[in-house]
């Protein structure tokens, strides 16, 4: 039987995950990060680039009414807009969520929700005239992808060097090795948020942990004793790779197996059906089992992802894309706040999503272009929720904050996004810099979302 590409790559990021052993390349911190008590972090991926300038809009009449002007035939009628109070945030206008987010519009209300204004890539603060003159350094390859989504993972607008900044923060949380199986784990697929140089992350499904991308446990019988038979051979092999990737093999089963025992006391929680929702119930499941894992797991981060965001047509004709897109967010979301507060654990477990880019405020033929800065969401007990935290921008089409297409400058840098969790989490002011190299170039470290 051919091994397809594919299942070829499933296997070698399922094993990937599980090389923690003997292959640390970094020396540890003289200072570890702080370990005390238990959070985690859930990264919420929304692939392809959401349009957050529909997620949250503007509500009182006049800004409305530019807010219609910029977006023509995607805007949302006003009286379908769900208002909402914040507690401190002014600056002379309303506003609300899309008329699918009726949960975030009450977990606003509670104080569970906050909402990050205007956030993207940037080396440093940046005005339109330095974009428009090319008199400032902008961030690499701005508006692809997939140098974007890198950007955003590793929390660097001037590239990567192979790891995200959640695995690096989980080398200096376990500097000395982290508990096993591993702390970082995507049900989203393999992420460079999560890649790190010391702890590396493992994936796990929707229905738990499966042993058929092992080579051993797939295709036809006389295949699979092959492959058997040869990786008894490597066990004993002096070559020190092969010797490695047997070993590597048998700790993916073994990781695997440990997660599915495990797994099998979690909680029933009730989730709606869907993709995000799905995974998102897996990783409350994960958190709730995670003593019977290791009774040192004191840190933990998931990724979640859930694609089709990039709604270049029919973002609100035809499917309606982008209303169907949002309902699981908030459906996701909603049934996740619900699961970890009956756990009681909801103060320790921060939710949050990121996007590679926000959308163009101008339209195109019936969706909208790839845009730069745009707004987020974050979850949790400690999250000092019912808040806008950043500057709303003026979204007019010839306003300051917009440049060509209306894209919007972001007035909030990812890195001091990431760095707000990052110091939650555990961080100090010198790990942050390790992590966040950029982060200096802006005048907060800290945004206040988080209590």
């Amino acid at each position: 039987m051919k091994q397809s590409r594919r299942s070829f790559l499933k296997t070698q990021l399922a094993l990937g995950a599980c090389m923690t052993a003997g292959l640390d390349v970094i020396s540890a911190p003289v200072q570890a990060a702080d370990l005390s008590g238990y959070k985690a972090l859930v990264c919420v991926y929304l692939a392809g680039g959401n349009d957050s300038y529909n997620m949250f809009v503007p509500f009182n009449a006049s800004a409305h009414a530019d807010y219609a002007a910029a977006r023509r035939f995607v805007a949302l009628p006003r009286n379908q807009i769900l208002p909402i109070e914040p507690a401190t945030y002014s600056d002379g206008q309303a506003y609300g969520f899309h008329p699918s987010m009726t949960q975030c519009q009450n977990l606003f209300g509670s104080g569970d929700l906050a909402v990050l204004a205007n956030v993207g890539t940037l080396v440093r603060p940046l005005t339109k005239q330095q974009y428009e003159n090319r008199a400032a350094e902008l961030p690499k390859q701005l508006f692809s992808h997939n140098d974007q989504t890198d950007s955003w993972l590793a929390a660097n607008a001037r590239g990567t060097n192979g790891v995200g900044w959640a695995g690096q923060t989980m080398d200096l949380m376990y500097p000395n090795g982290a508990p096993q199986p591993s702390p970082s784990i995507s049900i989203g697929g393999n992420t460079l948020w999560q890649t790190g140089r010391r702890v590396r992350s493992f994936e796990v499904g929707t229905n738990g942990v499966g042993s058929q991308y092992l080579p051993f446990h797939r295709g036809p019988v006389k295949l699979r004793d092959t492959f058997r038979l040869l990786h008894q051979a490597d066990l004993q092999n002096p070559n020190a790779l092969a010797k490695e990737h047997a070993e590597t093999l048998d700790r993916a089963e073994a990781f695997g197996n440990s997660i599915n025992t495990a797994l099998e006391s979690a909680p029933e929680f009730q989730f709606p059906q869907g993709r995000l929702a799905d995974q998102l119930k897996m990783v409350a499941n994960l958190i709730a089992v995670r003593d019977r894992l290791d009774a040192n797991m004191n840190r933990q981060v998931f990724f979640v992802r859930i694609g089709g965001w990039d709604t270049h047509d029919n973002q609100v004709s035809g499917d309606n894309k982008h209303a169907n897109l949002l309902r699981q967010v908030d459906l996701g979301l909603a049934a996740f706040h619900n699961a970890i507060t009956s756990l009681n654990v909801q103060d320790s477990v921060t939710c949050f999503t990121a996007t590679e880019f926000g959308r163009t405020v101008i339209p195109n033929g019936s969706g909208t272009d790839h845009g730069w800065g745009g707004h987020s969401l974050v979850l949790g007990g400690a999250v000092n929720g019912g808040d806008i935290y950043g500057q709303m921008p003026d979204i007019r089409v010839d306003s300051g904050d917009a440049v060509k297409g209306g894209r919007m400058i972001p007035t909030t840098s990812v890195d001091q996004y990431s760095a707000t969790l990052a110091r939650w989490f555990g961080l100090n002011q010198s790990e942050l810099a390790r992590v966040f190299p950029n982060l200096g170039n802006f005048s907060s470290s800290d945004i206040g979302f988080m209590g």
